[in-house]
């Protein structure tokens, strides 16, 4: 009886890396298609004098380009609601949705992703505005509940009996399973106060946004933390680094055009001093993609 011929260990070798190269190629080509990669914005970028958006606040958001963003002070003098959506996104066809009830100073949600509904809950603290939300659909099916708010600013005794409304709203409104995001302007003057206790009840506080600094603050004098987007304990494993003009901000970015040499296009350097009162923050989530 013949012995089989002998195996090349050069050709087994080879055979070996190509099938181990092929089977991880396979298995992260299953992995992208489970999940969607969202960034998530916040912006209160009127103009300070008019409280409506003019071009210095547009050109944030047209660089940062987010894929939902809530907004706050939803106003442009420039034409409707569709017109300054457009004029943010003029590239895409956006889903939008703005607060009713001719309020002053509106929230609102611009998304890349269909907005299947949206509300608001009547602010007993603030007469000029709502608690604004809607709820996205992402690709496969999942669903992200983001929250719009613009908390009361001149009464600070006021602020947490809203947030603590907010949170019972929030609680009554969603499953708690569920995908919800927290954004706006707090209007809080560091992040120890008993606002953010309350809204810890429900979203994490542990990632805070930073620019490439370190620097925190959110409002243009870089002197308080107004401006927040916060995931539920749902959502908030599901966050990723944020990477914006080829830098990565770890916990989210807040964008001061001031501190880049050449701000991501089409935003200019001297745009975040441009009467503007607050700078837009931004998150990144990884979120799974519900199996069909």
């Amino acid at each position: 009886m013949s012995c089989p011929p002998r195996a090349n260990p050069f050709l087994h070798r080879l055979f070996a890396v190509l099938a181990a190269v092929l089977v991880a190629f396979s298995g992260n080509a299953r992995a992208a298609r489970r999940w969607v990669t969202v960034t998530v914005a916040t912006a209160n970028l009127s103009d300070s004098t008019t409280q409506a958006y003019r071009d210095s606040g547009i050109r944030h958001l047209q660089a940062l380009d987010p894929d939902i963003l809530a907004i706050q002070e939803f106003n442009y003098q420039g034409g409707t609601t569709a017109d300054l959506v457009h004029r943010i996104f003029p590239a895409n066809d956006r889903d939008f949705c703005r607060e009713r009830g001719g309020a002053r100073l509106p929230n609102g949600v611009v998304s890349r992703h269909p907005i299947v509904a949206w509300g608001q809950w009547e602010d007993p603290y603030v007469k000029n505005r709502q608690l604004f939300w809607a709820t996205v659909r992402l690709p496969g099916g999942a669903k992200l509940h983001v929250v719009s708010v613009h908390l009361v600013q001149n009464r600070a005794n006021r602020r947490i009996p809203e947030a603590d409304y907010l949170v019972q709203c929030i609680r009554e409104k969603f499953p708690r399973n569920d995908y919800i995001v927290l954004c706006g302007d707090l209007n809080t003057s560091s992040r120890e106060t008993g606002v953010m206790a309350v809204l810890g009840r429900v979203f994490d506080l542990a990632r805070v946004p930073a620019d490439q600094k370190g620097d925190p603050n959110t409002n243009t004098p870089r002197t308080h933390p107004y401006d927040v987007v916060l995931p539920n304990r749902v959502l908030a494993p599901c966050e990723v680094g944020t990477i914006v003009g080829g830098l990565s901000f770890p916990d989210g970015i807040v964008f001061d055009t001031r501190l880049w040499g050449r701000p991501p296009f089409p935003a200019r350097r001297t745009d975040s001093g441009d009467n503007l009162q607050h700078l837009p923050v931004m998150k990144t989530f990884r979120i799974p993609i519900e199996d069909d």
